[in-house]
């Protein structure tokens, strides 16, 4: 890699200087390796390496049906930068070596300051994660689709679909090593599509699709938007529940509600909708994240997200509590389900 980047920054950007080290970040669960690199003028850049195939360009199940003109992370950096949102920059990308260099942005992670158990110092950065919620929102409202992949894909009812049929095979089949009946299986596939239905109504927008503490970086007292590059067009609340239903973080019931209000404020929508929309789509986010987390353990060899799984359980179980419509949806999980119980 260091022959590769020294190329790059020689041939390329015209730099003269060379690197002085690399050392490899965490990558989460991501097919791409994230590196700093040291470079002998003192500064640094994040080289991202991807993986040939469709894996460099989206992990994640879209229903593009296009050839990408260009990589989606640079086309959606380029677009987010247009509308005057905070992305990293993109010094060059080789699109031969799948290698991009990005500005390195630190290591402040609004994960790291929120990890404290303190509802004021939190109340605080999810305020200002909200914020910038909103102007994203906002920004990238009237867009035309030619100005982004993104707004060329959308949450359907067949990716909602496929979503739930992911946390029936991993999150129930493959964790539980259970397989429900014909009569049960049939009873939730009615009624997840109806969800899903539900779901595809709602008031739609801009969505990050993982816009959440670990994706938002601290610079400067300001939130800089990263992993950008599954962005599609989704339900309003999408973005919303992946920041307060933070898998890595639990927010207070008290914290939550206020929140949510202060959301509800911003975009001049009555408070209780929110609420409403929040936990349908919190149902299945939270169902999908719970499927995910152990197709990462068993496809990708990565056990590190399976002890987020009872939280992302518990917050669509906490929604479920919260919509009578769908008790019916409630009790068959629950046979299916080790943590919310048999009864």
């Amino acid at each position: 890699m260091k022959t590769a980047i020294e190329d790059i920054l020689h041939n390329k950007l015209s730099r003269d200087v060379r690197v002085s080290g690399v050392e490899k970040l965490h990558g989460d669960a991501s097919y791409r390796t994230y590196s700093r690199v040291g470079l002998s003028d003192g500064s640094t850049l994040i080289a991202m390496q991807m993986p040939a195939g469709a894996s460099s360009a989206s992990e994640e199940i879209t229903n593009f049906e296009g050839v990408h003109a260009e990589l989606p992370f640079v086309n959606v950096a380029r677009f987010l930068s247009s509308r005057g949102l905070p992305v990293p920059r993109i010094e060059y990308y080789d699109d031969e070596r799948h290698l991009m260099l990005i500005e390195d942005l630190g290591d402040g992670l609004m994960a790291r300051i929120v990890e404290r158990p303190d509802d004021e110092t939190r109340r605080f950065w999810y305020r200002k994660a909200i914020d910038l919620l909103v102007e994203m929102q906002e920004k990238t409202s009237g867009a035309s689709p030619d100005e982004c992949v993104a707004l060329q894909r959308s949450f359907d009812q067949t990716l909602f679909d496929w979503e739930f049929d992911h946390f029936l095979e991993y999150g129930i089949e493959a964790r539980t090593g259970t397989s429900p009946s014909s009569e049960d299986r049939a009873s939730f596939f009615e009624l997840t599509r109806r969800l899903g239905r539900q779901i595809c109504r709602l008031p739609r927008s801009f969505t990050h699709r993982d816009f959440q503490s670990r994706n938002l970086v601290v610079r400067d007292g300001s939130l800089v938007i990263i992993d950008f590059q599954d962005a599609l067009m989704g339900p309003q609340v999408y973005d919303l529940v992946a920041l307060l239903r933070d898998s890595y973080v639990r927010l207070s019931d008290s914290l939550l509600g206020n929140l949510l209000v202060y959301y509800a404020e911003k975009v001049s929508r009555p408070a209780d909708e929110i609420r409403r929309e929040f936990d349908i789509v919190t149902v299945q986010r939270k169902l999908k994240d719970a499927g995910r987390f152990v197709f990462i353990d068993r496809v990708k060899g990565n056990p590190n997200f399976l002890k987020y799984i009872p939280t992302s359980l518990g917050y669509a179980r906490a929604a479920l509590e919260r919509m009578p419509d769908e008790a019916r949806l409630y009790r068959l999980l629950k046979k299916f389900v080790p943590e919310w119980g048999r009864t």
